[in-house]
């Protein structure tokens, strides 16, 4: 029987190859990725139609200033805007991929070979990827039903030309956070093993500071070998390290574009609602099964967006964990042998040294309390759209 997680990776990367995400070839068997002329062809002509597409129905045509011009009411303003942003972003994304394509060539090899290396952690993000893609799906899902039936009565085919323009792009940002979710979900996944070695180890140090005999070759046999083993994992967590801020520094204009798209879409799921009871033009606002597919489709985008944010707090949780994990030998009844000392002083300090920390082109520290403050800001200018609608 095929397993399921299989089948969305690989449908993931075909899905990828598709839409032009994905500018290199993938040997499904040994997930070794190279760059070859095909691949590159495809994604160099996949991108090119689409931006070539986008110019004549947007720009070229003139239907962005029409849109402008003929816009009455600040929803239609708003709803311009978050459309703008979410072409630009993507742009700016696919950009990023092309001129750092060899860099994350070699990020994705080195993520492959780290998991040949040690199959089990494929059982720690194995419900992670199902999650993601199901939650995504239906994410998606709810958007395209509920967009269609707003347009239901107006749909032409020059609008539906539009709308294949607006959830290609649409698309193209999902696969990308996709993968970067995928990336980020490997390196928790490393992190906890990582963090049930070190507790493994704190254990067994325990036990050996216990020994009273000191001056017999048990104690310094043991207190050599647990050294060599914390030295080993002290070179796992660094390059764990490295790879995370490689992948903050390869995604930060995803990642901010990213951020911007989900402040905007947020804001207007909200106010789409609104607008959508208040006037009725859709035709949702007036039947239980329209007020449905609006609540489902914010639930399911607010889930897909808690998620992927989510992934890279967890990895500062578990990062915590060691910490603490680490602290608790100064619980320890006796010293242990100066090598191993030395050997647990270092990790603390190479921990301490180069924190769990990464900032976005330096405007804001990724963390919860930003997470937090951008939930807030999200509600409270909601608050204002709406007020300004009723005051209308």
């Amino acid at each position: 029987m095929a397993d399921p997680v299989e089948l969305i990776l690989r449908f993931v990367y075909w899905y990828g190859r598709l839409v032009g995400v994905i500018n290199f070839e993938v040997d499904l068997r040994t997930k070794k990725a190279r760059i070859t002329r095909r691949a590159t062809i495809c994604a160099a002509i996949h991108n090119g139609i689409l931006i070539s597409l986008l110019y004549v129905q947007k720009f070229n045509d003139g239907s962005i200033r029409l849109a402008w011009n003929n816009a009455k009411f600040l929803h239609e303003y708003f709803f311009l805007l978050i459309t703008l942003v979410r072409h630009w972003a993507v742009l700016f994304i696919l950009c990023s991929r092309w001129l750092r394509r060899c860099r994350i060539l070699k990020l994705w090899n080195e993520l492959a070979r780290m998991v040949r290396e040690t199959p089990e952690v494929m059982r720690l993000y194995r419900r992670g990827i199902f999650l993601k893609f199901v939650i995504s799906f239906l994410s998606d899902s709810m958007h395209t039903i509920l967009d269609f039936s707003a347009q239901r009565k107006k749909l032409t085919l020059s609008l539906a030309l539009n709308l294949f323009v607006w959830y290609t792009f649409a698309t193209i940002l999902n696969v990308t956070v996709g993968l970067y979710y995928l990336s980020i979900l490997q390196v928790h996944g490393h992190y906890v093993l990582l963090h049930e070695d070190i507790k493994k180890l704190i254990g067994e140090a325990q036990r050996v500071s216990c020994i009273r005999n000191r001056r017999g070759g048990v104690f310094a046999t043991k207190c050599c070998s647990l050294a060599d083993e914390l030295e080993l994992l002290a070179q796992r967590q660094a390059k764990l390290q490295g790879l995370l801020f490689e992948m903050w520094t390869l995604f930060q204009v995803q990642t901010l574009g990213m951020s911007l798209v989900y402040y905007l879409s947020t804001m207007g799921t909200i106010y789409y609602a609104f607008c959508s009871v208040l006037y009725n033009t859709t035709g949702l606002g007036s039947t239980y099964l329209g007020l449905l597919l609006i609540a489902l489709s914010t639930v399911f985008f607010y889930a897909d967006n808690f998620i992927t944010l989510n992934i890279g707090f967890l990895i500062r949780d578990e990062v915590d964990k060691i910490h603490r994990v680490l602290a608790e030998r100064t619980l320890f009844c006796q010293e242990l042998d100066e090598r191993l000392e030395a050997a647990f002083d270092s990790f603390e300090l190479q921990l301490a040294r180069a924190p769990c920390e990464f900032y976005i082109f330096g405007l804001y520290k990724v963390e919860r309390g930003t997470f937090m403050a951008m939930i807030n800001s999200v509600i409270t200018h909601s608050i204002v759209l709406v007020q300004w609608e009723l005051q209308q």
